[in-house]
């Protein structure tokens, strides 16, 4: 059964970091391994500080991945910020039959849409934000609709 669990502040433990680790698989590069297991360390640090909320993607015993969100603003307009997308290595780039044959990183993305077009009726958001780590994501973001904000490497959706 496919399930989102959600993690902040009030459920995060001190073992975060090592529990959501230990539920994914990382690159099989050497040096993207490391990278990622630094990101996800650092955005769980950032739950633990009530600051980023992580919702991992999982199917029974499988985890997919998850997705890190936040408040932001962009020119004075609140937005929500995806602070990290990951995904499992075995499920990259591959449609999957339980997400409705979606990547993963399309089902995450979708829903944080869905969880802004939420937000937006209580508080008035207007965009969805991330930063591309490299052009190639920045490629893909732009094939699910993402526009780059002018004068920076941001990209946005309009809710």
């Amino acid at each position: 059964m496919l399930e989102l669990k959600k993690y902040n502040a009030t459920n995060a433990n001190y073992r975060l970091a090592i529990d959501i680790l230990s539920n994914l698989k990382l690159s099989d590069n050497l040096d993207n391994s490391e990278r990622e297991k630094l990101f996800i360390e650092d955005i769980c640090k950032r739950v633990q500080k009530n600051g980023t909320v992580i919702y991992l993607l999982r199917d029974s015993d499988e985890t997919f991945g998850f997705i890190a969100l936040s408040a932001s603003s962009i020119d004075a307009f609140p937005s929500l910020q995806v602070d990290y997308i990951f995904v499992s290595e075995p499920y990259r780039g591959i449609p999957l039959e339980n997400l409705d044959n979606s990547k993963t990183s399309t089902y995450l993305i979708e829903f944080a849409i869905e969880i802004a077009k939420e937000i937006q009726e209580q508080v008035g958001l207007r965009y969805l934000v991330l930063l591309p780590d490299n052009d190639r994501l920045q490629t893909v973001y732009k094939d699910m609709g993402f526009q780059v904000l002018p004068k920076n490497e941001w990209m946005f959706i309009k809710l």
